[in-house]
């Protein structure tokens, strides 16, 4: 869903400290770092060009520029380290740097302020606000949370530095002489961003994918940008010191003590955020030991299409692909459409997070395709949904689990038969209905039962 999007992609800052602290003895956790590629406004600096010549594949030395209220000798002693991190992070990966990448160093105040910019751009309270009222009609939010006062108080945690997609530019703020082991690590995992993007140039097409609702495919893509980055921050941190490794692991638990707001969200929120880190990574483990880098390099151009495939890397392997299910199209006099885009595996196991263990998975684990619609007015606010399992097994899994999800998280009581489904009209209006024929199903929610019922009329069994 949109509001799910927006989370991920603009507060992902915040995830890596909750996972990191294991990232030094566990390949499988993931990183601090920030949005792979945030819209940011200029800012004023002073420019200071380095020097130094780097050992890299470029014959010139990166353009850094500083605030101006920053010492020179600092500057320049970060530029230093800047530069044997484009050399280490280049060997890690085992690609060259086209063009040296720019790099802004700012103060953290400065920093703060390139953020919150950034966050005035990219939220739209509007499409917040619809996205708000959906995510409490299906029991994922409280009636009193809402996402935008999440995304405000989720960036005014801490932000290590970013890589700007539109811009080419690295961000890094600091004003301390040398780069703590954390944040070098944050460093190398921004360059390896600057360094695919030159290669690879995903930075438009990414952006493309979310103005075009492609967001189930937008999230695959961006676990593997963000997996790739990620993966090689830890091939970089194992080849530390020890004792910089556990200086590393000491910083992190520190800052991780400092995200109280991340920690206050609910799990799904959290879950969420950190899907393209640690299910990336995970996924371009999987391609390096089976590939070799060559087969991470491969995945840009041969894309993951599904977050199902980051899931599970050998349905990548094999080529599964997508079941066609027509794209949900309804028209309700007084309505407006929100988004129309498709769900996939990840979404269903957000929606089913307050299931028992292991359901969630279970149920979404036979994703075969669907499409979703969401509508609204001034007052409600309309979710449906046509499903395709790969077998009719699956397509009872998560029908029986949605059906539990309308009973108790979204609190409508039982279920009657009526259209050959099972339907749920609750004390205040709320509706839901389902109704499931071999491998599809179809389902829909809304805060009024008249309008869930003219929905439902126009929905078809795929």
């Amino acid at each position: 869903m949109r509001g799910q999007t927006t989370l991920r992609r603009i507060s992902a800052a915040l995830i890596g400290l909750a996972l990191f602290v294991s990232a030094c003895t566990d390949s499988s956790s993931t990183d601090t770092t920030v949005a792979a590629d945030p819209t940011t406004p200029d800012t004023t600096t002073t420019s200071t060009t380095t020097t130094t010549q780097p050992t890299t594949g470029t014959t010139a030395p990166p353009t850094v520029t500083a605030s101006a209220g920053l010492d020179q000798a600092v500057v320049d002693r970060l530029t230093e380290q800047i530069i044997e991190l484009i050399t280490a992070t280049e060997e890690v990966r085992g690609l060259r740097f086209l063009t040296q990448p720019n790099v802004a160093i700012i103060t953290p105040d400065e920093l703060a302020e390139r953020v919150r910019a950034d966050l005035e751009e990219e939220i739209d309270s509007e499409e917040l606000a619809v996205d708000t009222r959906l995510m409490q009609m299906l029991g994922l939010l409280d009636a009193d949370q809402d996402l935008e006062t999440m995304l405000v108080n989720l960036y005014s945690e801490q932000v290590a530095g970013f890589y700007d997609g539109d811009t080419g530019e690295m961000v890094i703020g600091g004003e301390a002489a040398d780069l703590s082991p954390l944040t070098k690590s944050v460093v190398v995992h921004e360059l390896v961003h600057s360094l695919t993007d030159q290669h690879f140039m995903f930075n438009d097409d990414f952006e493309q994918m979310f103005e075009e609702e492609r967001f189930d495919e937008g999230s695959a893509f961006q676990a593997l940008i963000e997996g790739d980055a990620t993966y090689f921050q830890l091939v970089y941190i194992q080849q530390l010191p020890l004792d910089e490794q556990f200086a590393l692991a000491t910083e992190a638990l520190e800052q991780m003590e400092e995200t109280m707001v991340f920690q206050s969200v609910p799990t799904w929120v959290q879950d969420d955020l950190a899907f393209p880190y640690d299910s990336g990574q995970i996924f371009v483990e999987h391609l390096v030991e089976n590939g070799g880098i060559a087969a991470v390099d491969v995945a840009y151009t041969e894309r993951p299409l599904t977050t199902e495939v980051i899931m599970h890397p050998r349905r990548f392997d094999s080529g599964e692909g997508v079941l066609e299910v027509a794209p949900v199209a309804i028209e309700l006099n007084g309505f407006e459409v929100h988004e129309t885009a498709a769900f996939g595996e990840w979404g269903f196991r957000l929606l089913l997070s307050n299931a028992e263990p292991g359901v969630a998975a279970q149920a979404a684990n036979g994703w075969g395709g669907d499409s979703y619609q969401v509508l609204f007015d001034d007052d409600d606010t309309i979710f449906a949904l046509a499903y395709k399992g790969d077998t009719e097994e699956d397509a009872f899994e998560l029908a029986d689990a949605l059906l539990a999800h309308a009973a108790n998280t979204m609190q409508l009581g039982e279920g009657v038969s009526a259209g050959g489904g099972l339907q749920f009209v609750g004390e205040d209006g709320r509706y839901a209905y389902l109704d499931r024929i071999g491998d599809g199903f179809i389902f829909v929610a809304s805060t009024d039962a008249g309008a869930g019922e003219a929905a439902r009329a126009q929905m078809r069994i795929p």
